[in-house]
């Protein structure tokens, strides 16, 4: 129990930090490259995250589970056997997809109608090497369980990526203008990056084998792949429709549609991603366990752990709604000095609590081997997404966004609920809790609002502060009343030690 609580908080702690470092800096950059500039990266990294799911984005997950059942059973020979199957893969795939846009160079003009967003995606190309390499390896920690190497480096990677964009963006070192100076400072973060990744891969006694198990890696990792490429090109699909369609259906100009776009994706949702910080923790931690007790018990011993992990994440959601719902505007003027971002936070709030919840179903579902069944419920909330981003600009306008991502979350949640509950029936009390912690969530929520109002006139820090003492006092009484949270999760005895689930 012991163990994995303080792997849990030292994920968590280092997870925190590092969105925290990233939440600042996007700050820094709103004010400096503004939000049109900010909405042109937005459009690139959603591109550039399509490739990248297409040549590594199964592979760590697959790589974890099979590292951690195979540490549970002493097998070496097929753990190292998977990481070189799994390199092998991932490289080759990237090399080709590299040549093909360097010999093919026209293809960026279908994808990218803004010049500097080819010229950006360009200088970034390279990263799609790098980030394949980095995401490899990091799933072998992840399965070994050495939750301080990954979670270190990615901090490393936010560290190094600040310091360059500050350098190249503030000192103009290399004389180029700013929209091009990021992307390099993103690059060279990345190839530093990726020597600590690679040193510290040998220094944990890693090594490269000859590949084996291509058959089962490739079962596992293709609906995985499948389902974050259909992820990504949802996320490409509304950066390059959702500003057009703003144009056409809302009579924006196509400055205003970049910027309104930038706002929501590049502003708004690095806040509602906040709770994924904690949740994402939890889910790290608990994937290698699910895998290794998998391997030794069946899953059917899992019920009240994960259960009380779905409450925790929705507990966790719930008290950041509660909070961003009320002062929301508040938070976007005195982080971006910018109120219409305030106002959307406010709006787009609500998704978080089945965002997060969906995430880590999701997690246990794939630690499970149970991928197929996650790409399907994608599938089906990707067609929902499409049908609402086709059909409300008109009328929401740039809030559509978060209207679909809402139903897109809301969706998936549903479908793996149900899924995860017929491999491990869940605990009834794990819906009626997650039910209850909602419905008292949205009645915190308009008492915050009718307090944020009341104190409109005050200096911007009161209704803030208000608001976030309205949500604590509120939910430490709710949180002991209902015991929505507890200390013990359940224990499973491995290799003669417990082991806190």
């Amino acid at each position: 129990m012991r163990k994995l609580f303080k792997a849990f908080a030292t994920v968590t702690i280092i997870s925190v930090f590092t969105r925290l470092m990233s939440f600042v800096f996007k700050i820094y950059l709103s004010r400096k490259l503004g939000a049109e500039i900010l909405g042109l990266y937005q459009i690139c990294m959603s591109v550039f995250m399509l490739f990248a799911c297409i040549c590594s984005s199964g592979l760590p997950v697959t790589l974890s589970r099979i590292t951690a059942e195979s540490d549970t059973v002493g097998d070496n020979k097929r753990q190292f056997g998977a990481v070189s199957t799994c390199m092998l893969a991932g490289v080759l795939i990237t090399l080709c997809i590299i040549s093909a846009i360097l010999i093919f160079p026209q293809t960026l003009n279908l994808i990218f109608s803004d010049a500097r967003c080819r010229k950006i995606f360009v200088i970034m190309l390279p990263m799609l090497l790098t980030t394949c390499i980095y995401a490899i390896l990091r799933g072998w920690f992840w399965g070994k369980k050495h939750f301080g190497i990954f979670s270190v480096t990615e901090l490393v990677d936010e560290i190094l990526k600040i310091l360059f964009a500050v350098i190249l963006l503030e000192f103009s070192v290399l004389s180029i203008q700013k929209e091009y100076a990021y992307a390099i400072a993103l690059l060279a973060g990345d190839i530093f990056v990726i020597i600590l990744i690679i040193v510290l891969y040998f220094v944990k006694k890693g090594k490269f084998s000859k590949p084996t198990q291509a058959k089962e890696i490739a079962k596992s990792a293709t609906p995985l792949t499948v389902t974050r490429i259909f992820g990504s090109l949802m996320s490409t699909f509304m950066s390059l429709i959702l500003p057009a369609l703003l144009v056409s259906k809302f009579h924006l100009s196509q400055s205003e549609a970049t910027a309104e776009f930038g706002r929501a994706s590049g502003m708004v949702m690095p806040l509602i991603f906040t709770p994924t910080s904690i949740i994402g923790s939890l889910g790290v931690v608990l994937i290698p366990e699910i895998a290794a007790v998998n391997a030794e018990k069946g899953i059917k011993s899992l019920s009240s752990p994960l259960g009380n992990a779905i409450t925790f994440a929705c507990l966790t959601a719930c008290v950041f709604f509660t909070i961003f719902s009320g002062a929301g505007e508040q938070l976007g003027i005195m982080l971006y000095k910018d109120q219409a971002s305030g106002e959307y936070l406010k709006f787009a709030a609500i998704i978080m609590i089945p965002m997060c919840i969906n995430n880590l179903i999701v997690s246990m579902l794939n630690s499970m081997g149970k991928e197929t069944n996650t790409f399907l419920s994608h599938i089906v909330s990707c067609v929902v997404l499409i049908v609402v981003v086709l059909s409300t600009p008109s009328l929401l306008g740039v809030k559509t966004y978060f209207v679909a991502l809402g139903a897109f979350h809301t969706t998936s949640m549903t479908i793996n609920l149900i899924m995860l509950n017929k491999y491990v029936p869940l605990q009834n009390n794990t819906f009626f809790k997650c039910g209850l912690c909602t419905v008292f969530s949205l009645g915190i929520s308009t008492v915050n609002k009718l307090a944020s109002h009341a104190l409109s006139s005050s200096p911007i820090m009161v209704p803030i502060i208000t608001v976030s003492l309205i949500t604590i006092i509120a939910f430490l009484p709710f949180i002991l009343l209902t015991k929505m949270v507890k200390v013990n999760f359940g224990r499973f005895a491995l290799k003669n030690r417990l082991t806190f689930m």
